[in-house]
């Protein structure tokens, strides 16, 4: 038996050169690389040269050469097997065994051959007659056909067999199709296209070879993101998109931006940030965080800030506990709004993001905020005695977590300095800023928001309005764009219907308390308790729905029946606010 054939591979992905080395050689920064005495032969001067970014030790004056691997069988005495199980269990990454032999390899040949095929099949589409709408699309996201061509976006056809037959025409067996990843089979045994109508993304090893892709449906064809099939060549928990076109820049920058997608990837990247990769969706692990940790010491995480995102994070900051230390950790960025990270540069630009970098959250940070979240306390602004041990108690679960002795000595530090500050605050949320950004808001609220925070802040000071209802709205069912606003009115309602003598007293003690001022604002607007409150209320949910109605008409340019419908709004708000303007 032997392992798999992609397996050392795996492990000098996962294994830092300079820690292996380091362990027999005294290493010195410089530059970029590590120098030290040469342990193959005797001298005085270093002339032994280890270069992280690329994984392997030169020796200038003896000649020697080689990676993790040659570096344990030369000094270990081990042939090039025993080599690999020795890293393998040292650093505890479980082994694949599996038969060897000639046909294996000679599948795995025709797998790169036909990941490559189906690349150029997809990036020649991009610019048939019938790819109008996908070149429309990857316009209006900003890509040009020169960033299309770098990181070979392509489409895949709205057909069942364009791509079948196209493989079938180049000699490639109907076995080899359906194994390849982006082919289907149905009931009947019959080979289909999978991929149709999608812009797709080639995903490269870390040679740059294509071995899987990504799809974006431009039509009502779910899911919208459609990843291929896992292959002998293709294992999602080992793979990283850009990994091969950012390696550079993550070594020359210091660190890695990890984020979710593709869009947002090339979107970073052609905006100056190329040391940006992605997980195929949400699903990142432990093996991504060791992939990157052999190319850097810190990692930001910066997925979309959406509920998704955020679970996502949280989900790693356990998976990352065991594997951090003194010198590898990880950060988080909290993206505001729901916002992704094509969506921030877009709006508020690079300089904007680039300050979101160098304020992003230590993970010691992030543990005491994401716990908070978990353990659902109603008022986080003064947890009570008993609040405190049991935050306390899930803490220090988390941190035996961590297997660095002096990391977890100063973690621990570092949760009683701040349980010790904690207790000194008296009116301030105990959530980091950025953290607080996502879980409720930014405090940039667009003309989306204000409309809905204007409805709220209505309801606040006439508590009269909770059971309105007319042709067009409830307001206990209306619901918002933006859910945070519907957790926003339903907290509302709630006092209301509980006869909550002070509202804004409640809401002061609450995690909402964060729109505190924006409310009040519009809360001392003067507005008389007459007969038309009924109607002004209905023209500020006529104004909350034509702001939606916009949106949706930027994004369905030929939906006809979305902008007969705004006009409609438009035409209503109109002789409403002509009608109150008559009343006065």
């Amino acid at each position: 038996m032997n392992f798999a054939k992609d397996f050392s591979e795996k492990l000098r992905s996962q294994i830092s050169i300079s820690d292996i080395i380091g362990k027999k050689v005294r290493l010195k920064k410089q530059g970029k690389n590590f120098s030290g005495l040469c342990p193959f032969h005797n001298e005085k001067s270093p002339s032994f040269s280890v270069n992280e970014q690329k994984g392997f030790y030169h020796c200038f004056g003896c000649h020697a050469h080689g990676d993790i691997i040659t570096f344990t069988m030369e000094t270990e005495g081990l042939q090039f097997k025993d080599a690999v199980i020795k890293l393998a269990e040292e650093y505890r990454i479980e082994i694949p065994f599996v038969k060897n032999n000639l046909t294996t390899q000679n599948y795995i040949i025709r797998d790169f051959e036909i990941a490559e095929k189906i690349a150029q099949f997809f990036h020649k589409n991009l610019y048939s007659t019938n790819a109008v709408e996908a070149r429309n699309y990857l316009k209006k996201r900003g890509f040009n056909s020169e960033i299309c061509k770098k990181f070979m976006i392509g489409f895949a056809p709205k057909s069942y067999e364009l791509l079948t037959n196209y493989l079938r025409e180049l000699g490639f067996t109907d076995k080899e199709i359906a194994d390849c990843g982006v082919i289907g089979k149905n009931d009947n045994g019959k080979i289909y296209d999978k991929f149709r109508n999608r812009i797709t993304f080639v995903i490269t090893d870390k040679k740059n070879r294509p071995i899987a892709f990504g799809g974006r449906s431009l039509g009502d064809e779910m899911p919208k993101y459609l990843n291929s099939a896992e292959t002998d060549i293709f294992k999602k928990n080992l793979t990283l998109y850009n990994y091969f076109l950012a390696k550079k820049s993550i070594f020359e920058k210091g660190f890695a931006l990890l984020v979710e997608g593709y869009v947002d990837t090339i979107s970073l990247a052609t905006n100056g940030f190329e040391n940006t990769v992605a997980g195929l969706g949400t699903a990142l692990g432990n093996e991504h965080l060791q992939q990157l940790f052999t190319i850097t010491d810190k990692i930001i995480l910066c997925l979309d800030g959406d509920k998704a995102g955020f679970n996502a994070m949280k989900r790693l900051v356990e998976i990352a506990l065991p594997i951090i230390n003194s010198k590898k950790n990880i950060f988080f960025v909290f993206l505001p709004e729901q916002l992704d990270p094509d969506d921030f540069i877009k709006k508020y630009g690079k300089m904007e993001f680039q300050k979101m970098l160098d304020t992003a959250t230590p993970l010691s940070q992030a543990l005491i905020d994401f716990t908070i979240h978990d353990l659902n306390f109603k008022n986080s602004s003064r947890l009570l005695a008993e609040e405190k041990a049991r935050l306390e108690m899930e803490l220090n679960k988390k941190i035996n977590l961590i297997i660095d002795p002096a990391t977890k000595k100063y973690f621990n530090q570092f949760i009683k300095d701040w349980m010790f500050q904690s207790s000194r605050k008296t009116n301030k949320n105990i959530f980091s800023q950025p953290t607080k950004a996502l879980l409720l808001s930014n405090k940039k609220l667009n003309n989306f928001n204000k409309n809905s925070l204007t409805i709220l802040a209505f309801l606040i000071k006439f508590p009269q309005l909770v059971n309105y209802r007319d042709n067009d709205f409830d307001l206990r069912e209306l619901s918002f764009e933006d859910e945070k606003f519907n957790e926003f009115k339903e907290f509302i309602i709630n006092l209301i219907d509980e006869n909550c003598q002070n509202i804004i007293e409640s809401l002061d003690k609450s995690d909402f308390n964060i729109y505190n001022v924006e409310i009040k604002n519009i809360l001392a607007i003067p507005q008389s308790n007459d007969i038309n409150l009924n109607k002004k209320f209905r023209l500020l949910l006529l104004k909350d729905l034509l702001t939606n109605l916009e949106r949706q008409c930027k994004e369905n340019l030929n939906n006809a029946e979305i902008y007969i419908y705004k006009n409609s709004v438009e035409s209503q708000i109109f002789d409403l606010q002509k009608e109150l303007l008559n009343s006065l």
